[in-house]
């Protein structure tokens, strides 16, 4: 499967990037990312076969967009349940902006990736603006009886209801509503605020995920609403205090070390720190009792001596 990202770049936090975002989720939940926008295409994947996501360089080989556009892209061979290799194309445009030459772009994907690779190719554009009448589903060429037409899916969010929505058990259905609440506020800070909370609150409350799901979709969910949805430090700080999360929570959230959630980030690494600590106050315990020195233990669990001694 070819997967290629094209975003807009707001704000960000620290050093990440919103390009990104969608990456990201994509990769943590291929599965459901499959199942949610192209469901027909995912009876037929054996996802028994692990994914295989290809250097970035091989796609950048075939796709060269213009200097200054942001473009996240992914390459990903699939399997089907008969045994055959398939390449599939996956365009995600997410903009607020009208586009003139889209159609031609994802037509332009397509013969660059299919004179290289000779696969067959299923191309999704999914389109966050909320233009009505913006709606590039094909591209067409005609010309002194030389005639061509390329035909793509592709899913409107702004077409989405949001109650049906709220009922799909697909954590891409949250996805979804995200973009649709950032492109509604991209202007109206109180306004992101409070679908944040609406959205944040709503992962946690999810209980239709399997137990063994959960922990990864509340931990995915909860990075890319934090980005995607960026409010002023002061509602930050009032969305911390509205939303109290349980240990279990803040164990979840801490499924992906190296990206945790701003928000929550402080939180979530002092909760840790304190039953690491707590840890090895117990190791320090059961070495006193043993005849440990304490200078060897304070070494050892990295306590210090007087924490020691008072133990």
């Amino acid at each position: 499967m070819m997967i290629n990202c094209v975003l807009e770049k707001p704000q960000q936090y620290g050093v990440i990037d919103y390009d990104g975002l969608w990456k990201k989720l994509i990769y943590e939940l291929f599965e459901e990312f499959v199942l949610f926008f192209a469901a027909d295409l995912y009876e037929e994947i054996d996802f028994l076969k692990e994914p295989e996501f290809l250097q970035q360089e091989l796609f950048q080989e075939i796709i060269q967009e213009k200097k200054g556009r942001q473009v996240v892209d992914q390459i990903v061979k699939v399997f089907l349940k008969s045994g055959e290799e398939k390449w599939v194309l996956i365009h995600i445009e997410v903009q607020g902006d009208r586009e003139s030459d889209f159609s031609k772009r994802m037509f332009r994907y397509y013969y660059r990736i299919f004179d290289k690779y000779d696969q067959d190719i299923v191309a999704i554009a999914l389109l966050t603006d909320d233009s009505k009448s913006f709606r590039p589903n094909q591209y067409h060429r005609s010309y002194q009886g030389t005639e061509l037409t390329y035909k793509y899916n592709m899913y409107k969010f702004h077409d989405q209801d949001e109650n049906e929505l709220l009922q799909s058990s697909n954590p891409f259905a949250i996805a979804v509503l995200a973009g649709k609440f950032a492109n509604e506020a991209k202007n109206d800070a109180e306004k992101r605020y409070r679908f944040k909370r609406k959205l944040i609150r709503l992962v946690l409350q999810k209980n239709e995920y399997h137990p063994k799901e959960q922990r990864i979709y509340l931990s995915a969910l909860i990075y890319f609403i934090d980005y995607l949805l960026q409010i002023p430090e002061e509602l930050t700080e009032k969305l911390k205090n509205e939303i109290i999360l349980s240990k279990e929570e803040i164990e979840m959230m801490y499924l992906d070390r190296k990206n945790l959630p701003p928000t929550f980030g402080e939180l979530i690494k002092l909760e840790r720190e304190e039953g690491r600590e707590e840890g090895q106050r117990k190791v320090a315990k059961r070495m006193l009792k043993e005849g440990f020195p304490i200078e060897m233990i304070s070494k050892l669990t990295e306590l210090s001596e007087e924490e020691i001694r008072k133990l």
